[in-house]
């Protein structure tokens, strides 16, 4: 068997073809690490902000019964104008009140029944006209929240009076949501842009540019509420409210 003997020159050759080797695969390899470092970091970012209604819809109406027509409309529009002049006196604006149309209801007498209980002349045009139902509906708009809520609440004051009134609860409204809206979403960028930073310096890199964002439906919710939803929440029943953007972006890192 024969064995070759390594000259200086051979061994020579032979690491230097090892070094071109190693030099031309370390370029790769790094091209490699850049490539698969070329992540992206998706973070949420939300802010809040209490905010207080700065408007107010107010509905209640009066509604009566009676056996005859014209009795019924005449009882309504005396117990309106003395809804409406209550109103006035509780300090109600009269641009601020807005009367509704009559709505009118016939009742007719109940569907006699036969041996087996079951109904009978079921169609209304059958039975006789025991009366007519009527109400009318009176709306109070006003940017006197406070004001106009204390009379929502004190209204129960026209029955009392021989008024048969019926009140709703008030609405109550944020106006400027649309100027809200630019600097909600830009606190919650923000915040996510914080996030991002801070999760990637505990990872050992470094945060880059913006990949994409999507901005979440404003949530208008009554204080301290936890409530979500996709389409987004716009709460009317109370004054105080929170108002919470949620802003969903992703990061470059490096």
């Amino acid at each position: 068997m024969y064995q070759t003997k390594l000259t200086p020159g051979v061994l020579a050759a032979m690491i230097g073809g090892l070094s071109l080797i190693i030099c031309a695969w370390l370029p790769t390899n790094a091209i490699v690490r850049i490539k698969s470092a070329n992540q992206t970091i998706t973070v949420t970012g939300s802010a809040r902000k209490p905010i207080r209604s700065d408007f107010i819809l107010w509905k209640g109406r009066v509604a009566l019964r009676a056996t005859n027509l014209n009795t019924a409309y005449t009882d309504l529009k005396t117990g309106m104008e003395k809804a409406r002049q209550y109103l006035l006196a509780q300090g109600v604006n009269s641009s601020e009140i807005t009367v509704n149309a009559i709505v009118t209801k016939t009742l007719y007498a109940p569907a006699k029944r036969n041996a087996d209980g079951q109904a009978e002349d079921t169609e209304a045009t059958f039975r006789p006209i025991e009366g007519y139902q009527l109400s009318q509906e009176l709306a109070v708009r006003s940017d006197k929240v406070d004001k106009i809520g204390e009379v929502a609440r004190k209204s129960t004051e026209l029955i009392s009076n021989g008024v048969p009134f019926e009140s709703d609860a008030p609405e109550y409204i944020y106006t400027k949501l649309s100027d809200m809206k630019v600097t909600m979403l830009a606190a919650a960028a923000k915040d996510a842009r914080n996030r991002a930073d801070q999760i990637a310096i505990n990872a050992g890199c470094q945060v880059g540019g913006v990949r994409f964002a999507h901005m979440g439906a404003l949530q208008i919710t009554p204080i301290y509420s936890t409530e979500v939803s996709s389409g987004g929440i716009n709460d009317t029943t109370s004054l105080d409210k929170d108002i919470t953007a949620v802003v969903t972006m992703g990061f470059s890192i490096r």
